[in-house]
């Protein structure tokens, strides 16, 4: 692993260290239609799990729920089906994603450009969490960022779906064309000049330009790791959940997963509001 992070290649499409690190992607498929068509219209987003006070989230950023939540309320947009996509990771031992009921999910959302928040979480019931840990997901839990502030992180990754690689539509068979991808980012230490500041820290990388990637878009609520290389060996943390990009200057920005975990421990407490 070690001698493939350190390698020139900055992108990984189909190798066994991205199945390593699929265990912390799970996509949520939905297959829509619209009311003024019959074409069978198809999404996929970019989230990961997370366990906070016992309760494990699907977890993605806070804009997607926020749009999901408006396409499931929309009398001109019918939500036909949809898949929690677990299939991805070494561990695997089901081709087979998990039929959803999104209809029925309770949606939480924080989305605030001036806070610099935006995540949000679907809690899940134990069926779900069942099959996802049968199929080797594994949720990040409170140890991944309590002790971040004291880890030395010497590069980066995003990890999610972009959608380039995936279909806009259900073909005649029933069938989408998904795939995830990994790719190094480049944290920097300040944003960009003319960056918006805001109340909570956020992370802040640079895509190279010689990375093929064209889009970013779909990767939003995939986590971005975090590599320490030791002598011990290389170990990763997720560190922060992508959110936005500039498609000019390739910057990206996330919001911390120390951060979040810590907002989502005080909202599952009642002691923070959240938008449903």
């Amino acid at each position: 692993m070690t001698n493939q992070l350190n390698s020139d290649k900055r992108q990984w499409t189909d190798s066994e260290g991205l199945s390593y690190f699929c265990r912390h992607l799970v996509g949520l498929c939905v297959t829509y239609r619209r009311a003024d068509s019959e074409r069978n219209e198809f999404a996929i987003y970019s989230g990961t799990l997370i366990s906070v006070e016992g309760m494990v989230c699907f977890l993605t950023a806070g804009h997607v729920l926020s749009n999901l939540a408006d396409v499931r309320d929309s009398t001109e947009i019918t939500i036909t089906n949809a898949v929690l996509a677990d299939t991805f990771g070494k561990d695997a031992v089901s081709t087979v994603p998990i039929p959803f009921d999104l209809k029925g999910a309770r949606l939480i959302h924080f989305d605030d450009e001036d806070e610099g928040l935006d995540f949000g979480v679907i809690p899940l019931s134990p069926y779900y969490v069942n099959l996802l840990a049968k199929n080797g997901c594994v949720a990040i839990e409170e140890n991944n960022w309590i002790h971040q502030a004291n880890v030395e992180f010497h590069l980066y990754a995003m990890l999610g779906f972009p959608e380039e690689f995936a279909s806009k539509e259900i073909d005649g068979y029933g069938n989408a064309m998904v795939s995830p991808t990994m790719f190094r980012v480049v944290r920097l230490d300040n944003p960009p000049e003319g960056a918006k500041s805001t109340r909570y820290p956020r992370f802040v990388g640079q895509i190279d330009d010689s990375n093929p990637i064209e889009s970013v878009v779909g990767m939003s609520g995939g986590p971005i790791l975090g590599f320490n290389i030791g002598e011990e060996g290389t170990r990763f943390w997720l560190v922060a959940l992508q959110s936005s990009w500039n498609p000019r200057t390739r910057v990206v920005y996330a919001c911390p997963i120390p951060v979040l975990g810590s907002l989502l421990t005080k909202a599952i407490k009642g002691e923070l509001s959240d938008n449903k």
